[in-house]
């Protein structure tokens, strides 16, 4: 079970450890989508940041690589960082440029879907390459966007997303790593599929204020990317109670994402904030996907 403790960073000295925090918050009605990872591997003394922030008409997208022998409550830089005020409770993420600048305060709100195992982390075993746990968030954000003609000042409250995870992620042989969030009303459908060493591997949950409902396998169906954008995702996903069903996207904003340098070749690393369908229900959403996917693996879809 999570506890405060595995809310900060783990200091992990082995090839291939990896711990990165991930931020969305989203307000259709007011233009504003972003999305942050916060990245730390303790083995180089390095982070690495990627933001994107869109708001209006206006997109900014920042990445950086930096050093830090030991970060704790924050994590990252002047421009951008993010600290954990109250574990598993409150959490902040300022970020700063001659553009824009951005406050976004975060408040852990519905129950936590966690992936969290008694074993020691090994990659023989890609459950046991992993450790995640997210929930569903309430944001408070504070924008200023300086243009060309005027400032323009927002305060928003809307839906956010937090996710924290860390384990052994060899980054060449991941085949396919997706995470996927729609937000619908008062629920979340949230889930991660990865391929690795020839083993599918998935998890996630149905986010309830009231309780979460399990995802107990997910299927890659189709994904599509061209020059570097995102075209449409669909996936399959059974839940705990054996029902069925289908998700399709329809991206509104997509993002190509650096990768690390021993992928540039081999790997294609995409962020869209979308539009989802559910096929069998109906049901309309938004929300954010995330897919770093081998080119190889990508041609075959």
């Amino acid at each position: 079970m999570v506890n405060t403790k595995d809310d900060f960073l783990h200091d992990i000295r082995l090839p291939d450890f990896v711990e990165s925090y991930r931020i969305s918050t989203i307000s259709k009605r007011d233009k504003w989508y972003s999305f942050s990872i916060f990245s730390w591997d303790p083995s180089m003394c390095s982070i690495s940041i990627h933001s994107l922030y869109n708001f209006l008409d206006y997109s900014v997208t920042n990445h950086q690589i930096i050093k830090d022998a030991n970060p704790k409550k924050t994590i990252g830089t002047q421009r951008s960082k993010y600290s954990i005020l109250q574990p598993l409770k409150e959490s902040k993420l300022i970020y700063k440029d001659s553009s824009i600048s951005n406050i976004i305060n975060i408040y852990d709100h519905y129950p936590y879907n966690e992936a969290l195992y008694a074993k020691p982390l090994s990659l023989s075993n890609i459950e046991d390459m992993i450790r995640s746990y997210f929930t569903r968030c309430r944001a408070k954000v504070s924008i200023e966007l300086n243009t060309a003609s005027k400032v323009i000042k927002k305060n928003i409250d809307c839906i956010g997303f937090r996710e924290h995870s860390w384990g052994l992620y060899p980054y060449p042989h991941i085949n396919c790593d997706s995470r996927v969030i729609v937000h619908i009303r008062d629920q979340t459908i949230a889930f991660r599929y990865i391929e690795y060493a020839g083993i599918n591997h998935s998890y996630g949950c149905i986010l309830h204020k009231s309780g979460n409902l399990a995802l107990v396998l997910i299927e890659l169906e189709f994904l599509s990317i061209k020059n570097g954008i995102l075209e449409s995702s669909e996936f399959t996903y059974k839940d705990a109670q054996d029902d069925i069903d289908l998700i399709v996207s329809k991206p509104i904003k997509t993002h190509t994402l650096e990768v690390a340098k021993n992928c540039k070749k081999t790997h294609i690393h995409v962020v869209s904030f979308s539009d989802f369908t559910i096929i069998g229900t109906n049901k309309k959403g938004y929300g954010i996907e995330e897919h770093f996917i081998a080119k190889q693996r990508l041609q075959q879809i």
